[in-house]
């Protein structure tokens, strides 16, 4: 019996994985800016700086998951459209937080 569906396993889940991979790293960069924008001093210069780390954290380790997919012989494109998505952003954050940075 046969639905007439191609099925790959594992496809879903492996796009799933890549989007909450890309979304709990912007989750974590925004968590830096909320506490960089309710405190102040050293703090708030510390939360600023860190946004951009966390988020060059996300895009490298989603390029490792793309290189471990790749190798395995695993769907690994979804993961490298994260990493050059995280890879952006976080260029971004780094040019966003830069002024504030070199006050």
């Amino acid at each position: 019996m046969s639905t007439g569906q191609q099925h790959q396993p594992g496809s879903n889940s492996d796009v799933r994985r890549a989007a909450t991979h890309a979304i709990i790293t912007i989750v974590f960069v925004l968590a830096c800016f909320g506490v960089a924008a309710l405190s102040s001093g050293s703090l708030r210069t510390a939360m600023i700086a860190a946004a951009p780390a966390v988020m060059f954290v996300g895009a490298f380790s989603s390029l490792w998951i793309t290189y471990r997919s790749w190798q395995a012989g695993g769907r690994w494109q979804m993961w490298q459209g994260a990493s050059w998505f995280l890879l952006a952003a976080a260029v971004l954050t780094l040019m966003s937080t830069a002024p504030v940075l070199l006050d």
